[in-house]
């Protein structure tokens, strides 16, 4: 059997589970039924699923999170350059965020990032000639 190419679920390591939990209720996002106070999951509209679990139980098979730059960027894509704008403006007013610059236009497209309580980087954007399905996924033509 081949690898699906799917991700149904995004564990992020976490310091503190219960301040990126806090972060995620305040953008709106619904926590799962399945959470309990070791793991807490975060159901995305597209069907994958963020999940929050303490760091020290990686760290022995994978040593401590980075500082900086992990290699990747969480992505949240939209339909609109506008409504990037928009998600820029609520960003501004929320505890533990830390936006890395304002949202720019591109030839692709455009968007901004931003820093979580974790220093995890997301990037919120629209990409020319995309479109989003029903449940919020990404298609290119």
């Amino acid at each position: 059997m081949k690898l699906p190419a799917r991700i149904g679920l995004i564990t992020l390591a976490c310091r503190d589970v219960e301040r990126m939990a806090r972060l995620l209720r305040e953008l709106g996002w619904p926590e799962t039924p399945g959470s309990d106070e070791h793991h807490r999951t975060f159901q995305c509209t597209n069907g994958v699923v963020i999940g929050l679990y303490a760091a020290r139980h990686y760290e022995p098979h994978f040593g401590t999170p980075a500082d900086g730059f992990r290699g990747f960027t969480l992505a949240i894509n939209l339909a609109s350059f506008a409504e990037t704008q928009a998600v820029y403006d609520t960003l501004q007013g929320i505890d533990g965020v830390e936006l890395l610059g304002e949202p720019e236009e591109a030839f692709w497209g455009g968007g901004f990032s931003w820093r979580d309580p974790e220093g995890n980087i997301w990037d919120v954007a629209w990409a020319k000639g995309t479109t989003l399905d029903e449940l919020g996924g990404v298609r290119f033509p």
